[in-house]
């Protein structure tokens, strides 16, 4: 059982605060993974985009011509300072650097491996000479052939080659001076600029999840301070009006839901209020009409119980005719139990001494006529032993 001391707002921040983690968590991976589809799509169109380029600038003459070169397997690389290569590689060089590209070259397929090398742009130890040869992965190799006997360009996924390490690879068709595809213009990334790429999209993502979070959390504690505050309000509001303080519900700013049950709460309450005030004065009333009807029903027995009382008129009815007549009969079996109550009372005298001081005896109740004044057409008598009859009360 939850206990009654956990307030609403803390109870509302611990649902709605991981509910926050997990949706800022969530669109941190969903942009991550989007930036990251998005960066591979971009590298795709851009090897793509540069691989067709490359294959449509090339002189198909002087390209036809290194092609031969290129299948002779020159021990020299006098082949590449002929004006027919430098024509071709210059704009190459030019666009792999200008576009960060890993590398930029040209390719048939033959030789002793899959492919031999025609072009490279690239200088340094990763050139490869024209007319060198290098394997392919499978899934490369097939495209190319694709290329070479239907068009079209090719885009690998990420792959790893065993002399270049991790690369993503395009792949275009260069043709011939009769438009025949005779080779493939290549242009490859290596995975670090992907990785880079993906790093710098990591950093946004993490950016993007912390302000959503934070975002987020704000907007949380300020819908949960709009709504927890009221609600817990309204709370201990009842809790008052059930703990018996009925005094009426004072109003407070809250949404209009919540509103909506303050005004039930109040009606409520004033409704309760009213039923428990009614209930009360009947309670009351139940107690005294219960209160009169045991004295009367005392006043009735003191009546009936007095042998020495002669009480004549009206049938009593309430409370004041028997408390009359109840009266009556105390007095009656009073005086009956000692008739000198009414006789006029008597001085003793004592000799006094020098010690002594005179002292008059307490006199008796004096006779000076009825003792009771009762109602019109009622009147009381006391019986004494000796047969007498006196009158003790009587209308005025």
């Amino acid at each position: 059982m939850r206990p009654d001391s956990i307030p609403i707002q803390r109870l509302l921040l611990r649902v709605f605060l991981p509910a926050v983690a997990v949706v800022a968590i969530g669109l941190g991976v969903l942009t991550y993974n989007r930036l990251y589809a998005t960066i591979l799509d971009g590298f795709s169109r851009k090897l793509a985009t540069v691989s067709a380029l490359t294959g449509a600038m090339i002189d198909a003459d002087d390209h036809d011509k290194l092609i031969a070169i290129a299948r002779t397997e020159p021990k020299t690389d006098a082949a590449e300072h002929s004006p027919a290569y430098l024509r071709a590689v210059e704009p190459m060089r030019s666009i792999r650097e200008k576009l960060d590209l890993t590398y930029l070259y040209t390719q048939i397929l033959g030789g002793k491996q899959d492919i031999i090398y025609v072009l490279d742009a690239t200088v340094g130890d990763d050139h490869s000479p024209i007319g060198s040869e290098d394997d392919l992965p499978d899934e490369t190799l097939a495209g190319i052939r694709h290329i070479e006997a239907k068009g079209g360009v090719y885009h690998s996924r990420i792959e790893y080659q065993q002399q270049w390490g991790l690369l993503k690879t395009a792949a275009a068709p260069v043709r011939d001076a009769n438009g025949r595809i005779v080779a493939t213009a290549g242009a490859d990334v290596n995975v670090s600029l992907i990785q880079t790429a993906t790093q710098n999209a990591l950093f946004t993502s993490v950016v993007i999840g912390m302000v959503s979070l934070l975002a987020c959390t704000l907007a949380v504690l300020v819908i949960v301070r709009r709504v927890a505050e009221p609600l817990d309000r309204l709370r201990q509001e009842a809790l008052r009006i059930a703990g018996g303080d009925h005094r009426p519900l004072a109003a407070f700013p809250a949404p209009s839901d919540i509103a909506s049950l303050q005004g039930a709460l109040a009606q409520s309450t004033s409704t309760l209020t009213g039923q428990l005030a009614t209930r009360r004065e009947a309670t009351r009333d139940a107690v005294r009409q219960a209160g009169v009807a045991a004295l009367d029903a005392e006043l009735a027995r003191i009546s009936a119980g007095s042998a020495h009382l002669a009480f004549t008129g009206p049938e009593a009815t309430d409370t004041d005719a028997l408390l009359r007549h109840a009266a009556a009969a105390l007095l009656a079996e009073r005086i009956a139990a000692d008739p000198k109550l009414i006789e006029p009372g008597t001085m003793l005298v004592i000799t006094a001494t020098d010690d002594d001081v005179a002292e008059a005896a307490p006199p008796k109740i004096g006779w000076s006529g009825p003792f009771l004044i009762l109602a019109e057409g009622e009147s009381a008598a006391v019986k004494l032993p000796d047969g007498r009859s006196v009158t003790i009360g009587t209308t005025p």
